[in-house]
């Protein structure tokens, strides 16, 4: 069991927080590599995998759905690395939101 507090929180109140998806360890890269006096300096590969989580309250969901609908595939869209629970979030949006 994770003692990360995100994930109590998605556990504790699944109406207020919604795990989206993950991001593999080997899909994440550093943006540049750090450099030293002319000398690069080597990083150590990621071990951890990224959770996507969103956390939020009745106005926001409401705002949200509001603007726009599509709003989880266009976020999958610009994080293609990333694995999306797409089917899972649309169901519990539908069925647990009440706007």
């Amino acid at each position: 069991m994770t003692t990360n507090p995100y994930a109590s929180l998605d556990r504790k109140y699944p109406l207020m927080c919604k795990f989206l998806g993950t991001i593999p360890s080997n899909q994440l890269h550093y943006e540049k590599v750090p450099f030293w006096n002319n000398i690069q300096i080597p990083l150590s590969k990621h071990t951890w995998e990224l959770k996507i989580i969103a956390i939020w309250n009745t106005k926001g969901r409401v705002c949200l759905n509001a603007h726009n609908k599509d709003w989880l595939k266009e976020l999958a869209k610009e994080i293609p690395e990333a694995k999306w629970e797409i089917q899972n979030i649309h169901q519990s949006l539908s069925n647990n939101l009440r706007f």
